[in-house]
């Protein structure tokens, strides 16, 4: 079994790789492509398969080489994790063009290039699963991070398209609505003192008390990506701590 992981270098990304790892080969993709092939070192020395690849996932040609890079290694691709992510915040009157772009190149375009990349072989097989990266800001919204927001609003309805397309043909499609989790991407943009205040007030304000771990998640990919997942397909789960309940 071969699976690829986007955004893989930190965070949720290099959890799910790991755990993969114990039952796959496990393509470590990222734009960080030192941190990829530290991943993918990591997993050698664990006693598994891995390959580390620098990718743009807002590259079309870049994530269609990956996966070729991928396919040479380990063979077709039985399951995709499309986790790559950016983050800026900024209040509507204050986000720039640039950043507003970016986010939906990285986060949408990324994740449908990628999708769009293992499709093919996937349906020649007639099997195969996948899971994105969204948010529970997809389904409950936050003030001062609309460009966020809307991009992981836009990849569960992806994720939703992709599977009434893809399911018949035998691709399972879903998506992993984190909350809260520490990652670098929490902490991105804010001072260490302003990450140690946010964090707190994320524990303070969960049903469960403490702040997720990228594990946490890490173990609902795995969950979605295996045979125990064989009847769940356009499904957003929610590894949240209670911070969303519905």
């Amino acid at each position: 079994m071969h699976v690829i992981v986007t955004g893989a270098a930190s965070g949720i990304g290099r959890a799910s790789a790991l755990r993969l790892a114990r039952r796959m080969s496990v393509t470590v993709a990222d734009r960080n492509g030192e941190g990829a092939r530290l991943v993918a070192s990591e997993i050698e020395a664990a006693g598994g398969q891995a390959l580390g690849v620098e990718v743009d996932v807002t590259s079309r040609d870049g994530v269609f080489a990956m996966v070729e890079r991928a396919r040479n290694a380990f063979g077709p691709v039985d399951a995709l994790f499309a986790n790559a992510g950016v983050n800026r915040r900024n209040p509507v009157d204050q986000i720039l063009e640039a950043d507003w772009d970016l986010m939906m190149a990285t986060h949408v375009k990324g994740v449908f290039l990628s999708c769009q990349a293992v499709l093919g072989e996937m349906v020649a097989r007639g099997q195969g699963a996948i899971v994105n990266t969204s948010s529970d800001f997809a389904i409950m919204g936050v003030a001062g991070n609309a460009t966020y927001t809307a991009a992981k609003t836009a990849i569960y309805s992806l994720t939703k398209a992709l599977a009434c397309e893809f399911t018949p043909k035998g691709i399972r499609v879903n998506a992993v609505g984190p909350g809260p989790i520490d990652t670098p991407l929490l902490a991105s943009g804010r001072s260490p003192e302003q990450h140690a205040a946010t964090m707190q007030k994320f524990a303070n304000n969960l049903p469960l008390g403490r702040m997720g771990e990228p594990d946490d998640v890490a173990v609902v990919v795995d969950f979605l990506l295996s045979e125990k997942a064989s009847y769940i397909s356009g499904q957003i789960l929610h590894p949240n701590g209670g911070q969303l309940m519905w």
